[in-house]
């Protein structure tokens, strides 16, 4: 069991370790700060004082009885319940070393926690003196802002490791998932249809990055878009996770890496950190703006044909009456044209099942409420600006798309709810934990279960089945445990 007077052994002093410290710290452990450059100690006993100061006062008048500083873990205070958790680089090699002096130094009752964010932790402890002393404890940065820990058993790990590792992280405030090891754990192998479907729809030159941020941003309620995101983690770091993934599941085409993020990794547009990336951020660079449809006249007829609740509450925010429609299809009928929430066709192909009949086909959202903005596109582009004086009535942006199947931000999501539960049919966690993780570790605003449940299984099957037969691309074969949850 472990309690606030267990000795924590942090090592690694850059940001995740100083976060770490300071969780450690602020629940009334004594910690050991190890790195072998002084520079870096002095320079997080500062930080780490001055946080604790203006957050934690009580925390900061005893931080030199609690916080001790070292270059070397063998002038650590041996204590052998020690927890050691390594924030290194990383490396197996490294990580390897670190974990072989600790459990010299500390013994056979220390716990040996690694911070890895890509690394196989069955491998790291495999080359540990202890290896079932050895877990997963992925922290998300900022640490002491984050809630989300991913707790990781490796094949060799003790259950009753895993069982005071878990106990230790809710004790400082954490949420945890629990994770079986496997690539990227739960949150770096969900979240990759994230940036993975985006940069594919931009690769087909169907919008700017601008327009596909703005769009998921408006649909899906996500903080950042896409491309915000991979600039601000830096397209070094997404690009070198992507690739880890992709090589430890065997190089399947589902993580495959992006040519046009490889690109800018070459030519050092890292993103914010190098002052550009997808965007500049430049002191005189103008921020991006999205491509929007002018809104038109309002559609003198509208009629419904079939249950939508999208649109149906898109007429409902839009406060205009519809004519209930007969006939076969779900659709909204303004004037000639016809409006269809995506199933993963094109609005062409839509269009010619019509013969011929003008469609917009209108993206999916996650929430009906708080919805602001929509990819849209045409079979017929003049139709365009009558939706779009629907939409801006209904507080929704047009946002104009080439005709790409499943548009941006319904088949991001299909992607991802698929990844998550073929996580779940490997054992690799519940969805419970999946979802925790994805709204705690990604500030997604639901998870994927969750907008599965909302959507309906069947038809996220269906919309991956349509984006196969155009694409023929491993990446929308739809799990097992999806097919099976939409014949129930």
């Amino acid at each position: 069991m472990t309690t606030a007077s267990t000795p924590i052994c942090v090592i690694g002093a850059g940001t995740m370790g100083r976060g770490i410290a300071q969780v450690a710290l602020t629940a009334g452990h004594p910690v050991s700060l190890v790195d072998p450059q002084q520079a870096q100690l002095e320079a997080a006993a500062t930080e780490l004082a001055a946080r604790l100061a203006k957050r934690h006062p009580e925390v900061a008048a005893n931080l030199d009885a609690q916080l001790g500083t070292y270059a070397a873990i063998d002038q650590v205070p041996s204590h052998p319940d020690t927890v050691v958790i390594e924030a290194v680089l990383e490396s197996l090699e490294v990580k390897a070393s670190v974990f072989a002096a600790a459990a010299k130094h500390f013994g056979d009752r220390c716990i040996l926690a690694t911070n890895t964010s890509s690394l196989s932790v069955t491998e790291i402890a495999a080359r540990s003196p202890l290896p079932d002393r050895v877990v997963g404890l992925h922290f998300f940065n900022p640490v002491p802002v984050m809630k989300l820990v991913e707790v990781v058993t490796g094949l060799q790990t003790d259950p009753q490791v895993t069982d005071r590792i878990d106990e230790l992280a809710v004790t400082w405030g954490k949420q945890v998932a629990r994770v079986k090891n496997a690539p990227g754990f739960i949150v770096n192998r969900v979240a990759r249809g994230f940036y993975g479907e985006a940069l594919r729809v931009l690769q087909e030159q169907a919008a700017s990055p601008a327009t596909l941020d703005a769009a998921l941003r408006g649909a899906g309620q996500f903080r950042m878009g896409p491309f915000e995101l991979m600039d601000l983690i830096g397209n070094d770091v997404n690009a070198a996770v992507t690739r880890s993934v992709w090589t430890a599941f065997n190089f399947d085409p589902r993580f495959e890496p992006s040519r046009i993020q490889d690109e800018l990794v070459s030519a050092g547009r890292y993103g914010r950190k190098r002052g550009h990336g997808f965007y500049s951020y430049a002191e005189d660079a103008a921020p991006p703006s999205p491509a929007l449809v002018s809104p038109g006249d309002l559609p003198g007829t509208v009629g419904l044909r079939g249950q939508c609740g999208q649109l149906k509450a898109i007429i409902s925010r839009a406060d205009i009456a519809a004519e209930p429609l007969d006939g076969n299809g779900i659709e909204l009928v303004l004037d000639e044209a016809i409006v269809m929430v995506t199933r993963g066709l094109t609005a062409h192909a839509e269009s010619a099942a019509r013969g011929g009949a003008p469609v917009v086909v209108i993206d999916r959202w996650i929430s009906a409420e708080n919805a602001t903005g929509l990819a849209v596109a045409a079979s017929h582009p003049e139709a365009l600006s009558t939706v779009a004086a629907l939409l801006d009535r209904a507080g929704i942006h047009a946002y104009p798309v080439d005709d790409v199947p499943g548009l941006i931000a319904a088949r991001t999501l299909a992607v991802i709810a698929n990844e998550a539960w073929e996580t779940t049919l490997h054992g690799v966690a519940t969805a419970d934990d999946i979802d925790v993780a994805m709204r705690l570790g990604t500030n997604y605003p639901a998870g994927p279960f969750e907008w599965t449940a909302v959507w309906g299984a069947g038809a996220v099957v269906g919309l991956l089945d349509r984006l196969w037969e155009t694409y023929h691309d491993t990446r929308y074969r739809a799990s097992r445990a999806l097919r099976d949850a939409a014949a129930v």
